[in-house]
């Protein structure tokens, strides 16, 4: 194609092209989400929210939210899950650390997720 110009069809296929680009980009911009709630309409997001539903209770949390925590696959999920079974609750974070496998390293790297819940939250 070097030094010939477009043909009909070349030409006819090109303008398709642009048209059917133009519709799409038309077709998002009007079916876009508005930027901003409208009027009246209330307000519940709030600073933290994110991080809070982050954050995994030693004490409650199930399998699946102790597999969030840095770390802690399946199996540890489950021996944390049979530690607390066995010992109670935990008083601190640090408490965890009785299981196998979980070091300080482990709750330094979970950066504040993890809390317990009930008497004795000092390791929140």
């Amino acid at each position: 194609m070097v030094g010939k110009g477009l043909d009909g069809r070349e030409r006819g296929f090109l303008a398709a092209a642009l048209a059917v680009s133009a519709l799409f980009a038309a077709l998002a911009v009007w079916d876009a989400a508005p930027l901003r709630p409208p009027d009246g309409a209330a307000r519940t997001v709030r600073a933290g929210t994110l991080l809070d539903a982050a954050r995994v209770d030693l004490n409650s949390a199930g399998l699946e939210a102790l597999c969030t925590l840095p770390g802690i696959g399946e199996q540890r999920a489950r021996a944390i899950l049979a530690d607390r079974a066995a010992n109670g609750p935990y008083a601190r974070v640090e408490d965890v650390t009785r299981v196998s496998g979980i070091t300080q390293n482990t709750i330094e790297d979970w950066g504040g997720i993890a809390y317990v819940s009930g008497p004795g939250t000092e390791g929140e």
